[in-house]
């Protein structure tokens, strides 16, 4: 069952996502560290309040991850609306409406699915248009170009497997 929340989560550094163009789709690829200092500074000491449906299974009562997070922007609007949250202990994906604030999470089966950059790749692949659709923005899902997807995806996997090697935030230029 998938947590619904009304705050959007941290966003994008974006000094540490590449990011690359496909059409009215913007695909960014960041290694990122999730920790309680980084969830006060964005979100302030009632961090906690603003999240009441609680996080993603695995994640502890202190947060402390770091992996790669995979996210979709609308091209022209900057907008986030899907993020792929491939973290060890708590993998997780969002449908994400920025102009409302709503935040849906779901739980990653990694028994199931297997490794969730893996899947992840092959949703941006084969279920974009769908996934877009779900969070609510059908127009931006009916523009979509499956050509430019996949004429990107081999540099955004190739970036994300060079930031799982190096392991942590690495400035993009």
């Amino acid at each position: 069952m998938p947590v619904v929340n009304h705050t959007l989560p941290v966003p994008a550094f974006l000094e540490h996502t590449a990011r690359f163009i496909a059409g009215p789709i913007t695909i960014g690829v960041e290694y990122r560290v999730l920790d309680e200092a980084t969830i006060l500074d964005y979100y302030g000491p009632d961090a906690r309040a603003k999240f009441p449906n609680g996080a993603p299974a695995g994640m502890g009562a202190v947060i402390n991850e770091d992996g790669l997070s995979i996210h979709v922007f609308g091209t022209a609007d900057g907008y986030e609306y899907l993020r792929f949250d491939c973290f060890d202990d708590a993998p997780h994906y969002h449908y994400l409406d920025p102009p409302s604030s709503r935040n849906v999470v779901h739980d990653y089966d990694a028994v199931a699915h297997g490794p969730i950059v893996d899947w992840a790749f092959v949703a941006l692949r084969t279920r974009l248009a769908e996934m877009l659709t779900h969070a609510g923005v059908g127009d931006l899902a009916a523009t979509v170009d499956q050509r430019a997807i996949d004429e990107v995806l081999p540099a955004v996997e190739a970036e994300a497997r060079r930031m799982l090697s190096i392991g942590h935030p690495v400035a993009v230029g």
